[in-house]
This record gives C-alpha cells, structure tokens and sequence, in this order.
C-alpha cells in the first residue's frame, strides 16, 4: 500500500470518527490492517462478544503467526471455557473445549488434560490454581489488562496501535481545497465524480438540475451561469451597476488567482482585523476572541522574493517556545459580542499593540511573548493608531469619545483630545501634513494638528444629503500613500477627502441598500478595494471613483457556504498593488489577485494622475469649528 493511499485510509477514519460512523470505521479498520483499536477490541472482550473479537483481531493476526498471537487466542478462549463451566452449562464448556481449544492440545498437552478435567468438577474455584476465581467481569478485566501488554509488545501490531497526528476534519478541508485547485487549474478529466462549478448560495439559488448543470452551469458557460446570479438577484450591489459600461465581472476563479490561508483548529472566530507586514512577507490577523494568528511566506526556489503570493502557500507560523499564537488579548466582561477589536503594527514589524475590548497589550512579533498591558477598561479602548514618528506614542481612541495621546515607554497620558460626541471608531496620522484624522460612529470626522494637539476643522459625512446618518457605523480612515488624501468608509459610503480642508474629492454610494463591510487603498493608491456583507468584493478606479471589477463572492467561496459567511476585513499588499486579503466570518483568509480579461493583473498605471495639490502648512492656532450646514 502506497503512502498515498496510507494517508487517505486515516483521513478517511477520522472522517467517520468525527461523523460517529464507528461500525464503518472499524470495518475499514479491518479491510486496511493499518490501525487495530485497542479500545473497540477491549470493549468486545469485557462485553463478552468473543466472537466479534476474534474476528476484529483475525484481520491483524492469526493464531499461528507467532507466541504473541498464541497467547492472545488461548486466553480468550480459555476465559469463555471457564465461564460456561461456572454457569454450569457442561455441554456448552465442552463444545468450546473440542472446536475452540482443540488447538493448542499439540503445543501442551498437559495443560489441555488438566482443562478437560474440570468438566468433571462441579466448582472450579476447587482448583488451586482458580481459587481466586470470582466472577466473569473480574476476570475479564484481569485478562484483558495481560492481553493488552502482549499487543504492544506483538510485532504485527507495531505502528498500528497510534492513529497519526491529524488536524481536525482535514478530509473535508482537502476536498474543499483541491475543488478550488480545481477551478484554477481546469482540466479535461472529472475528479471528486465531476467538475464542479461554482454557483452561489448566498445568492438563493437552487441546486440546479443535471440538465440545467450542462446547460448553464458547465465550465464552457461560466459568463452565462453568472449572468443568470445577477438576474436572480435583484436587491443587491449587482442589480445597482448591472448597466454600468466596461464592468468586468469575475465569476470563476480561473479568473482570479486565490490562496486560502491554511486554518488551525483554534481559529474558527471572525477575522476581525487583518493587515500585512510593512515587509509584506506575512499576514496578521485578530479573531473576535482575541487570537493573532500569523502567515509567514519563507525564501524558496518557488518564491524568491520571500513576499506574500498566491503562487506559494505560506506557513501558519509559530516561534520556537512551543506557543501557538501570541498570547491572546485580554477580554473584560461578558458581553463579548459589543467588544471592539484593534491593533497596530510597528513600522519594524517588531512589536504589536492590540486590543479586544480588555487593556491594550504589547506584543513581541518575534517571540510571541505579552510585553506589557495598559489601560484597563472602563471606558473600553476602541482603535489604536501609531504616530509615525515616533512608535512609542500611541493614539487611543475611547469608547467614551474622547482620543488619548500616550508615550507607551514613559506609561503616561500625555494629553486627552475631546472633540467627538459618540465612540471613536478610526485614527489615522499623516506624517506628511502633521495632522491626526479621527472618526466616530456618527460619522464624524476630525481633523488635529500633531504639532499642538489642536482641532483644527470637522464635519460629518454627507449621505444621502443628510448631515448626520441614521444608522451609526464604524466609520473606517485610511490615508492614500501620498498623505494628502484620505479613505472614508461607512457601511453606506465610500468617499475620498482631502484632509486640510475636509473637502470632499469624489464618493461612491450604492443605489440600493447594502452594507459595506470595509474598504482599503491599494498601495499605489490608485485602486480602492471593498467588502460587502453580501460577500461581494468590488474593485474601484480610485482616481474616478468608478467600479471597474466585481468579484462574486463563489469566486474563492465554498458553494455550499452559508449565508453568514461573508469578507469582514481586507488588507492590501504594501508593495504589490493588485494584491488583497480578506477576512471572513467563518475565521478564514483569502488572498485574492484578480485578472483583467486579457490575463493580467487588474491596474490604472496608465491613467493620467490628478496634481498634487500643494500642501498648506498649518498654523499652530486655535481656530473656531463650525459643522458644515
């Protein structure tokens, strides 16, 4: 048997371990001889089942492959000998001894003659040799603990006593994986009983038909399946720019280069923040129970740059001290589904500060080790954002509205900006205009002079024509890389500001109801990719704001995924600008390189730029806010 094939009988077992198909286990237990169950066997010989015993162990062993197996079947046998004469059933104690021990009379024939004398004996407690004889589970249970040392010691039972170190339901996982291989690499022969093709659940479809399968779901139709998604799905993101001119739908993945991060077991919460190295050599993520998992990409011959890609899976890393995640952050209360999570990433890749809802603790990325922890709720900490000049200030934004600057080596609060009238959702520094961008869940945004700390201008963000939305959101910032402007996302809106001014640049706003989850600067700057709870991701020409590129969330997704399994978190490649990751409910991360129609990787490099509008130093003045009307 190949090692292949070895491989696929364990996962197999776990498989109908984990289904509780314990009948069908053991049958292939038997039919493979690859993993004799100790504790099935034990529990056949104490209930009494010698014949399924025998047979169970038969598939392993035969009573003539040596002294081990010997002794294991004589003393079987003899147990149920003994226990027919103490029930007094003669004829039964002598049917065992001529068919079942019969046997062993060539190998001692005086021990055989001495059991045939006790047919004669009305107790055979009455020999010395079985006067401590008491009653058939007692004995059993002595038995069995001698025979269970003889099968560790038997040489055809080495290697098969221990099943191998699996992940758990690894079998489902493979198959998932290679249906997704599948759909990259098309090829002319079926594998898993037939091609599969996505199509999308969370789009309410049925399971179509054989006929319907051929007809519109086959690999020579993609275009048309997906088109058939879009008409049946009127009340999403699709039916709002389904007449949009020169939108590029991806509908297959063989359109889109995707890796799905391989998962550990712990990590099956939503990835509730994400974000690559400064390096782009690893991914980091935080779970809603406040695990950081980390997928490191090594040097090889298949990856020479040693950067995040699609082309090479990267390793669900782990240091040397035996940890399997950094320590996890510390969650205050009970009410764990009200907790906000944050962290940021020092510009050396070397230290992470994190929270979930609990203090703010300082990591070491190389060891995985808590440094420190500061700040103890109440109020509850609620994004986190590092001053580019200088890592050991950190801005913290309060659950209560207010934002504190602290010197994380000097453990003080140098000064508490109040500004906001509701939680503050983001921070985000701009090294090159010196001012702090702030936003809450009101969608208010502040504008703040690092020099002095001051305010220097606010608004709210204008949906809809309303001055402050119904629905408070998590109002996201981000600043594009040339510091000037910024990305403001809200679960209805994505708009780009200019930040001295807060001028609005250019925004985007569905037509029809649906949520946006979240949103990022690619790292040129020159796309905006976003997330949407439909499990749609849209790709925007950053410049006019417009959607070049949908991706249909049965691109990277399961077909069979549920509906509350959509992107929550996206990062960009800080190097590679048509590269993302993305976040799911489900605890899983993709890493997604979409394609343009002719094959290559979707850019606006040749766009003619907007110039820069020239920078205006600030002046260090207290000057009057007024909210636009």
């Amino acid at each position: 048997m190949s090692n292949v094939t070895k491989e696929l009988v364990f996962l197999a077992l776990q498989y109908f371990d984990e289904k509780g198909l314990s009948e069908t286990a053991h049958t292939l237990q038997r039919e493979s001889g690859l993993y004799f169950d100790m504790k099935h066997f034990e529990d056949l010989v104490l209930e009494g089942k010698w014949d399924d015993a025998e047979s169970y162990l038969s598939a392993f062993t035969r009573i003539k492959d040596n002294n081990h197996s010997i002794k294991i079947y004589f003393e079987m046998r003899k147990q149920k000998f003994l226990e027919a004469l103490d029930s007094n059933d003669r004829y039964k104690a002598l049917d065992i001894l001529l068919k079942d021990l019969q046997v062993f009379a060539p190998m001692d024939e005086g021990l055989f003659k001495n059991m045939t004398q006790l047919l004669t004996i009305k107790n055979i407690r009455e020999r010395k040799s079985l006067s401590t004889y008491q009653d058939a589970n007692s004995a059993r249970k002595k038995m069995m603990d001698e025979i269970k040392e003889v099968i560790k010691k038997h040489p055809l039972l080495d290697g098969k006593l221990k099943l191998p170190a699996i992940k758990s339901h690894r079998l489902s996982h493979l198959l998932n994986e290679s249906l997704n291989w599948q759909h990259q690499n098309p090829t002319s022969e079926p594998d898993l009983f037939g091609d599969h093709v996505r199509y999308s659940n969370p789009f309410n479809i049925t399971a179509p038909t054989n006929s319907e399968t051929n007809l519109e779901f086959s690999m020579d139709s993609d275009e048309s399946g997906c088109k058939k998604v879009l008409e049946d799905q009127p009340n999403s993101i699709v039916e709002s720019h389904n007449k949009m001119k020169n939108l590029f739908e991806i509908c297959r993945p063989s359109q889109c280069r995707v890796l799905r991060l391989p998962m550990h077991s712990e990590i099956n919460n939503k990835i509730v923040r994400l974000t690559y190295t400064h390096a782009g050599n690893a991914i980091l993520a935080l779970t809603s129970n406040g695990i950081h998992p980390v997928w490191a990409w090594r040097l090889s011959s298949f990856n020479l740059d040693a950067k995040a890609t699609t082309q090479v899976c990267p390793e669900l890393w782990q240091p040397c001290n035996g940890l399997k995640f950094m320590s996890n952050n510390v969650i205050s209360g009970n009410n764990h589904g009200d907790l906000v999570s944050s962290f940021a990433l020092t510009k050396t890749d070397s230290y992470l500060m994190s929270t979930s809802g609990g203090m703010i603790s300082l990591f070491n990325i190389n060891t995985f080790k808590t440094i420190e922890t500061i700040m103890p709720p109440p109020p509850m900490v609620t994004c986190l954002a590092l001053y580019p000049q200088d890592n050991n200030v950190l801005a913290v934004g309060m659950d209560n509205s207010s934002i504190l600057i602290y010197h994380v080596v000097n453990h003080e609060v140098q000064i508490k900006l109040e500004g906001h009238s509701k939680r503050v959702t983001a921070l985000a520094f701009s090294n090159t205009l010196n001012v702090l961008v702030s936003g809450d869940v009101n969608s208010q945004i502040v504008v703040w002079n690092t020099n002095g700390w001051e305010k220097l201008k606010e608004r709210y963000l204008q949906i809809h024509e309303q001055k402050v939305p119904e629905v408070l959101s998590e109002t996201q910032i981000q600043f594009h890389p040339d510091q000037i402007k910024f990305l403001a996302v809200h679960n209805s809106h994505l708009a780009i500001y200019e930040a001295t001014e807060l001028t609005c640049v250019n925004q985007w706003i569905p037509e029809v109801s649906v949520a946006i989850s979240q949103a990022t600067f690619s790292s040129d700057g020159q796309i905006v990719y976003a997330t949407f709870v439909d499990g749609t991701l849209a790709i925007f020409d950053a410049l006019k704001f417009q959607m070049h590129c949908r991706v249909h969330p049965y691109t990277f997704l399961s077909p069979y995924s549920s509906l509350s399994v959509y992107p929550i978190s996206i990062a960009a490649h800080p190097q590679k600008p048509s590269q993302f990751a993305v976040g799911l409910t489900d605890g899983s991360v993709y890493v997604l390189e979409p394609r343009e129609p002719d094959g290559n990787c979707i850019s606006f490099s040749n766009d003619k730029q907007p110039e820069k509008p020239s920078v205006k130093r600030i002046k260090l003045r207290c000057i009057e806010v007024k909210k636009d009307i």
